[in-house]
């Protein structure tokens, strides 16, 4: 092998090193799987002065792309960009989670609940009685490493 061989050998592992080192990658893990979010009753709007204390989204893969029990649950967020002095906050990864088909479509989905005070900071840059139309996103990781994200635009009450 020749010097030049050799230099460019090294380089290359040197390379790929440093794209692992760093996170860069081209396999599908570093993909955003796409998911269907919708609410059932009670939560089909969200009303900060009445109802129960938390708002409550059902999260669901498109295509089969991923199965919900390999959601890792302390990833999960939910997202409202430019509503309030916080764009995103955390699901309570403590408290359990519901799995089923809530909707009958033969679709296995994952019910996740926000508390209503911790969605606050959320939307504090909005006012007034009349209901706002907000799009909400949920994210997340999966263990093993990919990302899901679905969106979904809600009404959303501040005061009745």
């Amino acid at each position: 092998m020749s010097n030049r061989a050799a230099l460019k050998t090294i380089f290359l592992v040197l390379l790929v090193s440093t794209c692992g080192l760093l996170g860069w990658s081209t396999r599908a893990e570093s993909q955003t799987l796409s998911t269907r979010l919708f609410t059932r009753a009670p939560h089909n709007d969200i009303r900060f002065a009445s109802g129960s204390g938390q708002w409550c989204v059902h999260v669901e893969p498109i295509g089969g792309n991923f199965n919900v029990l390999d959601i890792s649950l302390c990833t999960v967020v939910l997202i409202s960009q430019g509503t309030g002095s916080v764009s995103q906050i955390s699901l309570n990864c403590t408290k359990p989670v519901a799995v089923g088909d809530s909707d009958g479509n033969g679709i296995q989905d994952i019910e996740f609940c926000f508390l209503k005070t911790a969605m606050h900071p959320l939307f504090d840059n909005l006012h007034g009685r009349a209901p706002k139309t907000v799009t909400l996103t949920v994210e997340g990781n999966l263990q093993d490493g990919r990302r899901f994200s679905g969106n979904i635009t809600m009404q959303l009450y501040l005061k009745d």
